[in-house]
């Protein structure tokens, strides 16, 4: 019995705790329909994957000098 008991308030804090971040983060989470949210994000994404490129170019070409 004792156990449940324990179990059942372990699951009751895990479920409060995510609630809680969720509805503390609805704000930060940026909808489909916000087009400037869509077009920052992919141009992050965009200088991510290029600097990403142009590291491992650079990681390439110096091992060849070698």
């Amino acid at each position: 019995m004792t156990l449940w008991v324990v179990l059942g308030v372990a699951g009751a804090v895990v479920a409060g705790s995510v609630g809680w971040v969720a509805w503390r983060d609805r704000e930060r989470v940026p909808s489909a329909e916000d087009g400037s949210a869509a077009r920052a994000a992919l141009g992050d994404q965009h200088r991510y994957e290029a600097g990403r490129h142009v590291s491992q170019s650079t990681v390439i070409q110096w091992g060849q000098h070698e």
